[in-house]
């Protein structure tokens, strides 16, 4: 089984962006939102944010926005800097992002919230039946996208989602200790399908599907950005779905304590 971290590293420094950048693979699918970033310090492909390996819910959307001002690993950061970035963005004592909502600054301000994070901290309250303020991002959650390179908009997205997602995403969920995957939005639903369909069946309105060596349970939902859109996973897929989505990780720590106990 690849290493979560050789995982991490591939991503972040991805030869195909690199290569891009270069001016050799211009052509690429991909081009188009590698070649958004003109200036010197080109702001790495993300892998994921936060402690995969353990996280119970795991996010995904269609890829990271850009702040050119955050700071934020570049070609010039060293490996062991860009693994504590994305493995704890959310706990590292550095302190790249506090309150689960306020990212750091270049100058060693903050940002403004960032709704996403905001969102994604909701639908993990909703599921783990605590409260905003007790859950720990990233460790709680962690997030993902179907392509890696970061824009504004999603620009270059759809160009690039078949050829990003067919080079990492298996990959990604396979490290990923989540029982729960929530897809947000179109993009990433269209990737997830395409990638695991065969394997993504339907149980009581929900999806399940075994992916990486572990059954999963699998809700999309409308991206958190969509105006109009119910944003709750009730209002998605009801009450009883979201209890099914409850019971699967309760069965999933009833089998941890039972392993331990027999160890």
């Amino acid at each position: 089984m690849e290493s979560a971290r050789k995982l991490l590293e591939d991503i972040a420094r991805c030869s195909i962006a690199c290569d891009i950048r270069a001016g050799s693979e211009a052509q690429r699918a991909c081009g188009l939102i590698v070649g958004l970033q003109t200036g010197d310090a080109f702001q790495l492909p993300e892998p994921w944010s936060g402690r995969i390996d353990i996280a119970p819910i795991l996010f995904i959307s269609s890829n990271p926005s850009i702040d050119p001002l955050e700071k934020y690993p570049d070609e010039s950061w060293e490996g062991e800097l860009i693994v504590d970035f994305f493995q704890n963005r959310f706990t590292s004592k550095v302190g790249w992002v506090i309150d689960g909502l306020y990212a750091l600054r270049r100058d060693g301000s903050r940002t403004d919230w960032v709704r996403f994070w905001a969102s994604a901290r909701s639908r993990a309250s909703e599921i783990l039946q605590k409260e905003k303020n007790e859950i720990v991002s990233g460790v709680d959650f962690a997030l993902t996208e179907v392509v890696h390179c970061k824009s504004r908009n999603e620009i270059g997205v759809r160009e690039a989602q078949s050829f990003c997602s067919n080079r990492y995403l298996a990959r990604v969920i396979s490290v990923a200790a989540a029982e729960v995957l929530v897809v947000f939005g179109e993009i990433a639903a269209d990737a997830m399908r395409r990638c695991f369909g065969s394997s993504i069946r339907e149980v009581n309105g929900l999806n399940i599907a075994s992916i990486g060596d572990k059954t999963r349970v699998v809700a999309f939902l409308p991206h958190p950005n969509e105006r109009g859109s119910k944003k709750s996973i009730e209002g998605n897929i009801g009450a009883s779905g979201l209890s099914l989505i409850r019971e699967h990780l309760k069965a999933k720590s009833a089998r941890e304590d039972k392993s331990f106990l027999e160890s």
